[in-house]
């Protein structure tokens, strides 16, 4: 008999404590299915280290002052770390406006500049990209970005595995 006369469980074991038991365990796995949202349990074996490129086109000149090397660049929306920030390349901002003729040309803005952040993470390959706490990341994933004391909106424009062949 499974629940005997004083209602436990293979005589051993109460069956409302069984149930709560039960409930106790379905709920410890929701949890865990909540907080890691890809549903896969990746090993930290997996992990890898990556170089990470962000890049903006135009922003205004006092964000690109706000951050330096050495600062933690972060998902903002998430704010989940990306890396630390090994490389700020600064150029003039890029621009494509009409010449005197109608034809587009490459020009700048002043009080612009573009910016492209390198930073290095490790990171769980995947087919189309990284994975970062759940997160998948590729090439042209446009997110905002926090470094240092600025925020900005920006693309990823690079992503390689650190120390592999070019």
């Amino acid at each position: 008999m499974l629940i005997d006369k004083d209602g436990k469980l293979f005589g051993k074991i109460n069956i409302i404590d069984f149930a709560i038991i039960l409930v106790l365990i379905g709920a410890a796995i929701f949890i865990f299915m909540k907080l890691n949202k890809s549903g896969e349990i990746v090993p930290v074996a997996a992990q890898k280290q990556y170089e990470l490129k962000v890049y903006v086109a135009e922003v205004e000149s006092f964000v690109t002052k706000g951050m330096k090397v050495g600062d933690t660049l972060y998902d903002d929306s998430k704010n989940m770390p990306l890396g630390v920030i090994t490389d700020i390349a600064v150029d003039d901002s890029v621009d494509f406006n009409p010449d005197t003729t109608g034809k587009l040309v490459k020009s700048g803005k002043e009080g612009y500049n573009s910016i492209e952040i390198t930073s290095e993470l490790m990171a769980t390959p995947f087919d189309n990209g990284i994975i970062i706490s759940g997160n998948k990341y590729g090439i042209g994933h446009s997110l905002t970005i926090r470094a240092g004391q600025s925020i900005c909106f920006m693309r990823i424009s690079g992503l390689s595995e650190k120390g592999a062949d070019k």
